[in-house]
């Protein structure tokens, strides 16, 4: 039992040891090789990701959860991998697409997608109604999974299943508005308030208006600080949080609301932009026979990966909904050219503002630059190709970035469009792209913007200097 103890004893302090090691090992990186490792263990999580889950396909066709008398493979994967029944739903799902669906785990394991969009796709996988047809467009989607980030690829699928099973999503968009509630309530000297249910636009419209209210309070707590510090505001805190903010602008919408007589149809001067694509707003129109079936022979596809009906924050719309909204005016229609960029609006101007400076803004749901998640709404616009340059002054040429983003232009960074593709990608001062582990880096004037990807193959572990443990 002593002997025993000790041997414990030891592991733990080897691994101790060697724990501490790689911590020193990683310390000693710099900047460019620390990096490089971070995304090489992203390459290996994928493919560990990969296998685990071909291996619960083997493990499921084996029916191996029987032979210890568990009662599901859940159960089997809660008991294996001692993870909760959430999770072991994601593995079996994820152990699905993988099995059934080519190409899903070879481009996992060879890390050219990321963990979450191989989650994505085995959640649209799993979809009763139009799962089965995820074939179909895999490598479609696949392409979209290792070119976009997650929230976009996420808004990707979501709308190939809005147009795979548009009877479907109607009778859930219906359910969700005869579902719709909510409720004040005054519990513990403060206020709860919930809303749910509703359909896509109502949503987007009441998201709208939060949001403009909570920047009229965002100005005001600023020139409140502008008056107190004065040339010195810059430095100093804002009087409230956001999550203050918020708060005092619901509020300011109920005491507005009171205010106003019920009969007096006054409206918060809002606009809620859907943005839609010409196929699928000019099928909506044959659909309910508002033009002739021939006009659709003008108008091309272009494509899943390229249709769009949605909100300016990219939440999927029944075409339906955008054509009611468009009857009822209550919303401004926005129109995409071929490569996903909102047409031209307005006459030309050297500088980015008005009718060229939202349909830029349009373009995109948040700051161009990966991994920034300001919305565009709250961004700055600049040319992709610079004005001085002969960049045009239009919406094709825009590109919205956060203040932050925008002012590196200045320190050696750069933006190119892909003009086949819409894709904008940025560029350090040194030449190399930023993009995501396993994504191929994107190359200026080569026909498909490809080169070659950094592969697991090359993945090695960390050199330790041997397998003996430190001197304790």
């Amino acid at each position: 039992m002593i002997e025993k103890s000790v041997e414990l004893q030891t592991d733990v302090w080897y691994y101790r040891c060697m724990s501490a090691a790689v911590a020193d090992h990683l310390v000693e990186l710099d900047d460019r090789l620390l990096d490089d490792r971070l995304r090489r263990l992203e390459l290996e999580r994928r493919r560990v990701a990969g296998e685990q889950a071909l291996a619960i396909a083997v493990a499921n066709a084996r029916q191996l959860h029987l032979r210890d008398g568990h009662h599901s493979m859940s159960a089997y994967l809660r008991a294996t991998l001692n993870c909760s029944s959430a999770e072991a739903t994601q593995w079996k799902r994820l152990a699905q697409v993988c099995d059934t669906v080519p190409g899903v785990a070879d481009s996992l394991i060879h890390g050219r997608i990321g963990v979450g969009q191989a989650h994505e796709l085995a959640r649209a996988r799993s979809n009763p109604r139009c799962g089965d047809r995820l074939r179909e467009v895999a490598p479609l989607l696949l392409e979209q999974a290792e070119m976009l980030d997650l929230a976009d690829f996420r808004t990707c699928v979501r709308r190939w299943e809005l147009l795979a099973d548009a009877d479907g999503a109607h009778d859930d968009r219906e359910r969700s508005a005869a579902a719709r509630n909510a409720s004040v309530l005054a519990v513990g000297g403060g206020v709860d308030v919930r809303a749910s249910g509703g359909d896509p636009v109502s949503a987007a419209e009441m998201v709208e208006i939060l949001d403009a209210f909570t920047r009229a309070e965002f100005d005001r707590d600023v020139a409140a600080r502008v008056d107190r510090f004065g040339d010195a505001a810059a430095g100093q805190p804002l009087e409230r949080t956001s999550a203050q903010r918020r708060f005092d602008a619901l509020l300011e919408i109920f005491r507005r609301a009171a205010n106003s007589p019920i009969e007096s149809g006054r409206r918060m001067p809002v606009t809620v932009n859907l943005v839609v694509d010409d196929r699928t707003y000019a099928e909506s129109l044959v659909g309910h026979g508002l033009i002739p079936d021939d006009a659709l022979d003008d108008i091309p596809d272009p494509g899943p990966e390229r249709r769009r009906c949605e909100t300016a924050a990219g939440t999927p719309v029944h075409p339906d909904d955008v054509l009611l909204a468009t009857i009822h005016g209550h919303v401004r229609r926005v129109v995409l050219d071929g490569a996903g960029v909102v047409t031209n609006l307005g006459r030309r101007r050297r500088l980015f503002t008005g009718a060229a400076r939202e349909a830029a803004r349009l373009s995109a749901r948040r700051c161009s630059r990966p991994g920034c998640s300001i919305p565009s709404t709250l961004c700055e616009v600049d040319h992709v190709h610079d004005h001085a340059k002969g960049g045009a002054t239009d919406a094709a040429n825009g590109d919205p970035q956060c203040g932050a983003h925008n002012r590196q232009k200045n320190r050696g960074y750069r933006t190119v469009r892909d003009p086949h593709t819409g894709r904008v990608v940025h560029y350090r001062p040194d030449g190399t792209a930023i993009v995501p582990a396993g994504q191929a880096a994107p190359v200026p004037g080569h026909p498909d913007w490809r080169i070659r990807r950094t592969t697991i193959d090359h993945f090695r572990p960390l050199d330790l200097g041997g397998d003996d443990p430190p001197e304790p």
